[in-house]
């Protein structure tokens, strides 16, 4: 008793935990060190130990009070010992909870000992991809799409039996649905692998499903797209997925929408930008330009002097905000496009210009010249 650990050090909890909280740490901890995990570390095998004792002792009010008071003196000579009545620490209801989480991590399902459940699997989710236009990701769209997915077999009604004899309870589980092992310390219920969960097995098999109660069907579905909706996005249509087991839910048709490529667009969150060519003399002179939007066409006004790569906003004219009000907006990114071709009146029109133009007007143009004459 000498060497026992503190029990609330042991969980890394304080004194005045609370039950919830004590479940927490202990769940995580057991997590950590559980057998199963750590196959060929003793030390990890000592500590599930000790962490199972103390939890078994803080989380009963009574043998709490008991250790508050005494500390593992109150419990006897040799301290209270987890070890000898495990199966009576496995019924408490506490550890039920949460071996039941426990296992439900390491294994993906199942529970504790004792726990037994039947009924068949769930059916399995389906996915689609499908791909929309820019328009149809800003206004939203109705789509069709075909899949091919497992229905409960109408020729036996999804029980897979071509008669009503044709069920038998299941051999290897004798109709309980699953099948108990061990595991360490544990007894570990699985689900059976001969009657997949059901309780029984298929003795008549029905001709048209192979006694597996579905056929694949082809079935055409309405999607629904919402407005706003980004690139990447999966939508969850409930229950059209393949049919499970009978008296088991079907699994979901996930459809992964994707958003073809703009020719004038690029989006980036809910905002759109463009980029428009504009002459010389129109981002010189200002001007009054026709710019694609994302549902159609507007106008607008570029100031004089604008220059090449100036951005400009137009409010209100990107995405909606799928999961709120209001829009993103527009950018328009101008590119100023110098003549590869000159009439004879163009050319002396703009050597007339360069003779009276004023560097100043250049500012740019002139300090950069300014510091690269320094360089030498």
């Amino acid at each position: 008793m000498a060497n026992k650990k503190d029990y609330y050090e042991l969980l890394c909890v304080t004194k005045d935990v609370s039950l919830d909280d004590l479940k927490k740490a202990y769940r995580t901890l057991a997590l950590k060190y559980h057998p199963d995990r750590n196959p060929d570390n003793k030390e990890a095998g000592e500590k599930f130990k000790e962490i199972t004792e103390a939890y078994e002792v803080l989380s009963d009010a009574e043998k709490r009070k008991t250790y508050d008071q005494y500390g593992h003196a109150g419990f006897g000579p040799q301290g209270f010992n987890w070890q000898e009545d495990f199966s009576r620490v496995r019924s408490d209801a506490d550890f039920s909870d949460i071996f039941g989480d426990i296992f439900s991590d390491l294994f993906g399902g199942g529970g504790s000992g004792g726990q037994r459940r039947r009924g068949g699997s769930r059916g399995s989710d389906v996915e689609y991809r499908i791909a929309i236009s820019l328009k149809e990701a800003a206004v939203g769209a109705e789509k069709f799409v075909n899949i091919s997915r497992h229905d409960p077999c109408a020729a036996c009604g999804g029980t897979g039996s071509r008669s009503r004899s044709g069920r038998a309870t299941c051999p290897a589980c004798h109709g309980a649905g699953q099948v108990v092992s061990r595991q360490g310390f544990f007894s570990l219920a699985q689900t059976c692998s001969r009657c997949r969960g059901e309780g029984q097995v298929v003795t008549d098999p029905c001709v048209n499903c192979q006694g597996t109660g579905r056929a694949r069907a082809l079935h055409r579905i309405q999607v629904r797209i919402p407005a706003g909706i980004d690139s990447g996005t999966s939508l969850r249509l409930k229950g059209e997925g393949n049919a499970g087991a009978p008296g088991s839910p079907s699994g979901d048709l996930y459809v992964s929408v994707f958003i073809e490529k703009d020719r004038y667009f690029e989006r980036h969150g809910n905002d759109a930008i463009c980029e428009v060519p504009v002459t010389l003399t129109e981002a010189a002179l200002g001007a009054e330009i026709e710019v694609p939007t994302i549902l159609g066409k507007a106008t607008m006004k570029i100031p004089p002097g604008t220059q090449n790569g100036g951005l400009f906003r137009m409010k209100n004219l990107g995405f909606p905000k799928i999961s709120g009000y209001g829009k993103g907006d527009q950018f328009v990114r101008v590119k100023v496009v110098v003549p590869t071709r000159l009439s004879r009146q163009e050319k002396k029109t703009l050597e007339d210009f360069k003779a009276v133009e004023d560097p100043a007007s250049y500012p740019e143009v002139k300090n950069f010249r300014g510091e690269l004459k320094d360089r030498g």
